[in-house]
């Protein structure tokens, strides 16, 4: 070994270091970059220079790449380390270090940039990086032909341009001492609408009945009133009350100190007559709610709060202070409450005469007033104003704004013809434009699967028998849409109130950290299937997947053999809130997100953060591989039942192949899988067909959620049914579960024996509460399963008011409506929850009309379209129109012309017919067939809307909109919906004995003529968990996408807040 003698001192060279070895003083070694000198005599060890001080120091630094940053609990960096995370390099600049994230802004984080990498990813030649206006690097992805490089504005601001932000101060209350639940916060100016509500509160069962619902979640807007009515004798000892905390573990804030002005107001003792208690939420929009018993555990539930949007806040006991970027020369507007007395002005605190008290250091430029005691400032910060501001009160308290001001910030944007998203969504000259089979959003596929049984008309060709899932609703909060061959994603990804699920959303983000929400698009991820590989690179086994489920070739390869493609057409997606399943064109299917009741169906329980192709096994359990693996042509997800967000944990996943065999994977407690066991099945199984009497199934529908009932229909329009059957949803004549398939249209004494069967709707809406209406060939329509309130939200009027229907029976006045003049039902739509509104497009019958059109079920916000009054009357056909009646339309009438109560005149109403050509209202306002209905709801609430679509693209719409999708209809700027003829129903729901009032919600189906386009065939879904977070998403056929509605948890994906009406998305879309 070479010896180094430098005069007296000597050391020895002994190489890199290692375990085996045996070290003396002044041995030197290399180790990880670095060169180490040996202090102390050292027998072979498992300890690495780096980490045994005793024998080893360093002598000379170097530099050691470690990979990708990771945390290992305890895990020691050095100098000279350097790591990848998060598209940049860092290089480590101390000695040591435990515990530092590279780029965060922990106090003294030794992780320096060594080179800055993009934000985004590169997926095509010619994707450019860009410095965007926090310093971080993004990514702008190639334009598309013809597309030219602009530059538009990209202030860094905290909230945008003339808007106002609303200063609040805040006591939490119960804080100890009060002063440390002291609170100011900044918020936009979206305060929800306010609402007076009153509840019905029983005890039953040890837990808290609210108007019939055990432990109801309740939904509450702040700044609302809340009157719960707790005069029940069964309250009797159950004192209801109301708490919050910061977080799921943290401190609860008890709205019961009597020493805090909480809002909650008792009147007389629980259980006694005229006893209340009354809330007005607080704008504590930032706590979890929840209501209890402050004498028993376990009576309330959680309280889901519809509130303002935070821009910044902070607790005045602490030493930080909202902060906040502004951007100079744009204008910015805050209000300040009057009620506290202090003046509040802009101050530079570099002004040598500066003082937190006083005037001394106001800025006046720009700002106007220059200072308010109470009421708006509005401030343009001019390009000569310091860059560190602050607003605060002049008589010197804690109250404090922080301001940075920043120059304006450009950024590079692909602009002209098809420079967003054209050419990702299909156009009209693409043959996908009218396969119905193609959907732009997720959980919006529809029955096209029976036509064989029954062909549609050709105007209903694109449209099918109806939606699959009811509700048309991409996720929890959450919004997307498909891009050819991706799913973008945008909104909560993680995050319902209980479940705190953090699996990425489903979307493949190929990580377990993103769990949070976003207004930015996340593009689905795949790993590329060996089985897509080889079948590509020209394995016969695997030759089926270049067609489609038809046979038709795809032109994945050219004449030659050369791949033209990388990936599949993504034709379907059908997701829950945390987990999704993929549906590609050529027939294979693949899963990503929580994977807890079977993730791809191998037999795993874990979840997959990137899509991973689902594995096939025959009735024997043996895999299907080659030419056997089967092609996916129909597919059922019970979470993707979207009305609702809980017991998705609980799911089930069914498959159609293109032979007609059935799949099934999942929980299993109740039977769902037909495998006659209560057994969860882990592995994709294909049931015999010997289940179904020999045939091909067609068609597999559910119920949803965690206590499903599951239907198919097979190639002789007969109907199966197995699982769940406490309320006789099977149609069998009885309440037993089921755990193998029966023939519901065999049973004896059913009226649905011997029928042919072409459309399915089952609904439980996540409360065990089975509902199921079938259409079959003579186009009518029955139900079966659990009734209520007489059957109001049902369309069967079951006079006893009894809770089960085991035995399908004819829809209420059936041959009097849309069986009438020999009309057949053709289309059919329903919510999918538990107070549901069916809608049937008919046929015309001997009237000679293309179709007629009609509603039923409930109408408590006017959701039937129908002109009728929003009675919930349930016990006689005369109060209300729940049994029935033809859909109306309205026009806005005329914004001139002797107007009265600030309303338009000459306003028009009328049935489909009234419209058309000879019609009473030909040539006011043109409507073409209706080809698509969205109803919407969610979970238990009554709050209902719906959208119609004709033929040509346009919108109508009825029912209940917090936020509307169009704007001040009337001559008062009023953004509500005002009654004209409509009042007789619509004064209802106030008890108002006025002749016209504004209302938020409208009993007739209305012209939407605010969308800059036509809606593509599939091109619209809401969004939102609740009516208060109304949403929309609209594609136009021109490929545009335009979002609008609440903004709740980024759903709407606009960094701007909610907004009534359409805004164009704003973000590139991913994913060719």
């Amino acid at each position: 070994m070479a010896q180094i003698d430098l005069g007296k001192l000597k050391f020895t060279w002994k190489g890199t270091w290692s375990t085996a070895s045996a070290y003396e003083v002044d041995d030197v070694v290399y180790y990880l970059g670095s060169a180490y000198i040996c202090i102390a005599d050292a027998s072979n060890t498992t300890n690495s220079p780096e980490q045994n001080s005793t024998n080893w120091t360093r002598m000379s630094s170097g530099l050691n790449y470690r990979g990708t940053f990771t945390t290992p609990t305890g895990y020691t960096w050095y100098y000279g380390d350097i790591v990848t995370y998060q598209n940049t390099a860092y290089f480590h600049s101390l000695g040591t270090s435990v515990g530092y994230t590279p780029g965060s802004t922990q106090s003294g984080n030794p992780w320096q940039v060594l080179a800055s990498g993009t934000g985004g990813a590169y997926t095509s030649a010619g994707d450019i990086e860009y410095r965007d206006n926090d310093s971080s690097n993004s990514a702008l992805s190639i334009g598309i032909e013809n597309s030219v490089l602009s530059v538009e504005k990209n202030p860094r601001e905290s909230f945008p341009n003339n808007t106002t932000a609303v200063y609040e101060q805040i006591q939490l209350p119960g804080a100890t001492p009060a002063t440390n639940g002291k609170s100011a916060y900044l918020f936009r100016d979206d305060h929800p609408t306010t609402e007076t509500v009153t509840y019905t509160v029983t005890v039953a069962s040890g837990k808290f009945v609210i108007n019939g619902t055990s432990q109801l979640a309740l939904t509450l807007k702040t700044g609302s009133t809340y009157t719960f009515d707790v005069s029940d004798s069964s309250n009797a000892g159950h004192v209801l009350a109301f708490n919050a905390r910061t977080g799921a573990s943290n401190t609860t804030f008890d709205f019961e100190t009597a020493a805090i002005a909480d809002g909650v107001t008792h009147t007389g003792t629980p259980g006694s007559s005229g006893a209340t208690v009354t809330w007005t939420v607080p704008h504590l929009g930032f706590l979890v709610y929840e209501y209890y018993c402050t004498n028993h555990s376990g009576m309330g539930a959680g309280i889901t709060w519809t509130s303002s949007t935070k821009i910044a806040g902070r607790l005045l006991h602490s030493d930080s202070h909202p902060t906040i970027d502004l951007t100079r020369t744009n204008i910015y507007s805050f209000t300040f409450p009057t009620a506290t007395g202090m003046s509040y002005s802009v101050k530079d605190p570099g002004l040598s005469n500066y003082n937190t008290i006083g005037i001394n250091g106001r800025i006046t430029a720009g700002v106007s007033p220059v200072n308010v005691t109470g009421g708006t400032l509005t401030f343009t910060p001019s390009t000569t104003v310091d860059g560190s501001l602050i607003i605060r009160d002049e008589g010197g308290s804690a109250d404090q704004i922080t301001i940075t001001l920043h120059s304006m910030f450009f950024k590079p944007v692909w602009k002209g013809e098809g420079s967003t998203y054209k050419n990702k969504i299909p156009q009209p000259e693409d043959t996908r434009f009218n396969d119905p089979t193609y959907r732009v959003f997720a959980n919006s596929s529809v029955n096209v699967h029976t036509e064989s049984i029954a062909p549609l008309p050709d105007y209903l060709k694109k449209s099918g028998r109806g939606f699959q899932y009811g509700t048309v609703k991409p996720g929890y909060r959450q919004g997307g849409l498909i891009t050819d061959r991706h799913y973008n994603f945008w909104g909560n990804m993680y995050h319902n109130s209980s479940q705190g699920y953090y699996y990425g959303a489903g979307i493949g983000t190929g990580c377990t950290t993103y769990n949070g929400t976003f207004d930015t698009p996340w593009t689905s991820n795949w790993r590329s299937p060996k089985v897509w590989e080889e079948c590509l690179a020209g394995k016969s086994e695997y030759a089926h997947f270049l067609t489609d489920v038809n046979g038709t070739d795809l032109g994945y390869l050219d004449a030659d053999g050369n791949q033209l493609v990388v990936k599949p057409r993504l034709k379907q997606v059908h997701r829950g809130n945390t987990n999704a399943w993929y549906l590609y064109e050529n027939g294979m299917v693949t899963f990503a997100g929580y994977g807890g009741y079977g993730s791809f169906g191998q037999g795993r329980t874990d979840s997959q953060y990137i899509e991973c192709m689902g594995v096939f096994h025959d009735e024997s359990g043996t895999l299907l591989d080659g030419a056997n693996y089967p092609k996916i042509k129909q597919m059922e997800f019970t979470s993707a039942h979207m009305g609702d967000h809980g017991a998705q944990s609980y799911y089930s996943v069914y498959f159609v192949d293109s032979n007609g065999f059935l799949y099934t994977m999942g929980y299993n407690g109740y039977g769902q899988l037909g495998n006659n066991t209560t057994t969860s099945n882990y592995y994709i199984k294909r049931m015999a067909k010997s289940n179904f009497g020999g045939a091909d199934i067609l068609y597999v529908h559910t119920s949803g959620y965690y206590y499903t009932s599951t239907y198919a229909i097979d190639s002789n329009g007969d109907l199966w049914g197995w699982g769940r059957n406490n309320y006789g949803q099977l149609g069998l004549g009885n309440t037993t579960q089921q755990t193998t398939p029966q023939k519901i249209t065999g049973v004896t004494g059913s009226d649905l024996l011997n029928k042919k069967v072409i459309h399915i709707q089952a609904t439980q809406d996540g409360d065990d509460l089975g509902k199921v209406h079938v259409l079959t060939t003579e186009g009518k329509v029955y139900y079966m399963g659990y009734l209520q309130d007489y059957g109001m939200w049902t369309g069967y009027y079951d006079s006893g008011n009894t809770s089960t229907q085991s035995l399908p029976r004819l829809l209420t006045n059936s041959a009097d409506l849309w069986n009438s003049d020999s009309q057949k039902v053709e289309y059919m739509a329903t919510m999918g929850t538990r107070y549901n509104t069916y809608y049937f497009i008919t046929d015309g019958g001997s009237t000679g009309l293309e179709q007629k059109l009609y509603a039923t079920g409930g109408n408590t916000t006017g959701q039937q379209g129908t002109g009728s009054s929003n009675s919930t009357s349930q016990g006689s056909s005369q109060q209300g129109w729940w049994f029935g009646k033809e859909i109306q339309f309205r026009d806005w009438g005329r914004e001139y012309k002797g107007q009265t109560n600030n309303n338009y005149v000459e306003e028009a109403y009328g049935n489909w017919a009234s419209w058309q050509t000879g019609g009473a209202n030909a040539n006011k306002m043109k409507i073409g067939r209706i080809v698509e209905i969205y109803p919407a709801s969610h979970s238990s609430e009554s709050y209902n809307r719906c959208v119609m679509i004709d033929e040509h693209g346009r919108i109508f719409f009825a029912g209940y909109w917090n936020y509307d999708m169009s704007v001040n209809w009337e001559m008062n700027n009023s953004t509500s919906m005002n009654s004209g003829p409509m009042y007789q129903s619509e004064k209802t729901l106030s008890g108002s004995t006025s002749t016209s009032q504004d209302v938020e919600w409208t009993s007739y189906f209305g012209w939407l003529s605010s969308l800059n386009g036509f809606v593509k065939p599939g091109g619209f879904c809401h969004m939102g968990n609740s009516y208060s977070e109304n949403g929309w998403q609209v594609v136009t056929k021109d490929g545009t996408l335009y979002i609008g509605g609440s903004d709740s948890w980024n759903q709407a994906g606009f960094n701007q807040g909610g907004h009534h009406g359409f805004w164009e998305y704003q973000y590139r879309l991913g994913g060719h």
